[in-house]
């Protein structure tokens, strides 16, 4: 019995406890403030997720005669605007929605009926009239603005860095009016030129050159560039949002993938590859480092991105620079240290690369094999000898074959691989087909898209 009295007070003890530390106030975060300008009101702090503003009682400022004269009360709506900013985090946008009649205005620009935009550091907040400046709204967030132009900022809300290499750096960007989500690449300009490519990424004429062969491309899986600001200093390119992350991390988090996904991601980038060489486009970097995935679903949609080794060629041109990454570069090139002459074939014999990675995990051609990867790339010495490849299927191993062919005369075409007998299977072509046409929808109704009214580089 006194036992059973000993371990009821410690449980008596114990919920006490847990009620007083349940009962303490939670640490809220004033993530921005509201100023009075022409209304009688001094300041507010913003630390929920939303705020609303209007006559009605329901709101969290319920305006009154004691704040706005009657001509203004009068056009108020019960509720009028709301501001929002998910979970109270700092790293979020602030997003204003206009709920009235008569309109709500940020710096004069009137937002819309049921429509939202991005609010920054010290908008001011209009009501019912542009000239009716009734609040200045502070952003107490991390200021993400710093050193990027004006013309950018006041058309983008600059968001948290995505992802970083040695062209510089990529930050997750909002469209202020539209509210939709981009990618901003940005070029640190290296203004001491060499004429190797691939020693100065950064040089400005790769720079230009990736933005021209961006700039008129249309196609569900091949990356879109929406804007270009060209600075003295760097490059900022408005690009497409990939959620899904690059291709390589993909391999890497699944160490490899089934041949099913391997399929249907390999099949898009041949229709990007097609794309580009009708344009009379060879990409010369083709890796999985540069094929961006739409979503982190398995069913995704592919992009190809980066272009600056990209060159425009005519069907029956050649090219003579030595580029692209080592590893996936095909044997004339390395052969010919790029002095000799080859062609778009170079592409396929990276895409050959690509999907022995995506469905081993392992790279074809490595130094670890014994001798230089630049010497088995010459003589087109590789092996199916990891575990995985008794998995996959003989027409898959069938067309690696085929791709990883050192005679260039023997190497397929991009439209000789479409009609591969791998590629031919009735459920991926489905779904290849619903993402791609997906899109393409996507890509008509980015007519809307409204960019900055600054100055544009030509091209």
């Amino acid at each position: 019995m006194a036992k059973n009295i000993e371990e009821a007070n410690t449980q008596t003890q114990a919920s006490n406890i847990w009620s007083q530390i349940e009962s303490q106030p939670v640490e809220t975060v004033v993530w921005g403030r509201l100023y009075g300008k022409n209304i009688k009101i001094k300041s507010l702090d913003l630390n929920t997720e939303s705020f609303t503003v209007g006559r009605g009682e329901t709101n969290d400022l319920m305006l009154t005669l004691n704040d706005l004269p009657e001509k203004i009360l009068n056009r108020i709506s019960k509720d009028h605007f709301v501001i929002k900013r998910m979970g109270c985090d700092l790293s979020n946008p602030v997003y204003i929605k206009d709920l009235s009649r008569n309109g709500t205005f940020v710096n004069s620009e009137k937002i819309g009926a049921n429509k939202q935009r991005i609010l920054q550091n010290n908008d001011i907040i209009s009501l019912s009239h542009p000239t009716y400046k009734a609040f200045v709204f502070m952003d107490l967030g991390p200021n993400e603005n710093i050193g990027i132009p004006k013309e950018i900022t006041s058309n983008y809300h600059v968001s948290r860095k995505l992802g970083s290499g040695a062209f510089g750096f990529i930050r997750l960007v909002y469209n202020r009016r539209t509210c939709d989500e981009y990618a901003m690449k940005i070029v640190t300009k290296n203004l001491l030129t060499t004429n190797n490519p691939r020693t100065n990424l950064n040089d400005p004429n790769r720079v230009l050159n990736e933005a021209k062969i961006m700039k008129d491309l249309r196609h569900p899986c091949v990356i879109t560039l929406y804007d270009i600001f060209d600075k003295p200093d760097s490059t900022y390119m408005i690009i497409q949002y990939m959620k899904g992350g690059d291709l390589l991390n993909r391999i890497v988090n699944n160490k490899r993938l089934s041949e099913k996904i391997s399929k249907l991601y390999f099949y898009q980038m041949c229709h990007a590859v097609k794309y580009l060489h009708t344009k009379g486009i060879t990409h010369r970097d083709l890796k999985p480092d540069n094929v961006l995935l739409q979503t982190s679903d398995e069913d995704t949609l592919i992009k190809v991105s980066d272009f600056g080794l990209s060159k425009f060629v005519q069907n029956d041109s050649v090219m003579n620079t030595l580029c692209g990454t080592p590893l996936y570069v095909a044997p004339e090139v390395l052969v010919t240290e790029g002095r000799g002459a080859y062609t778009k074939k170079v592409d396929i014999w990276s895409l050959g690369v690509v999907l022995f990675t995506c469905l081993s995990g392992t790279l074809p051609f490595s130094d670890d094999y014994g001798s230089p990867a630049r010497e088995q790339i010459k003589r087109g010495k590789f092996r199916f000898n990891h575990p995985s490849w008794r998995t996959v299927s003989k027409d898959a191993i069938s067309l690696i074959k085929k791709l990883l062919v050192v005679d260039v005369l023997r190497r397929p075409s991009i439209e000789d691989i479409i009609e591969d007998k791998w590629l031919k299977n009735p459920q991926m072509l489905i779904t290849a087909k619903r993402l791609m046409e997906t899109d393409k929808v996507e890509t008509e109704n980015e007519e809307n898209f409204i960019g900055p009214p600054a100055k544009r580089l030509k091209l």
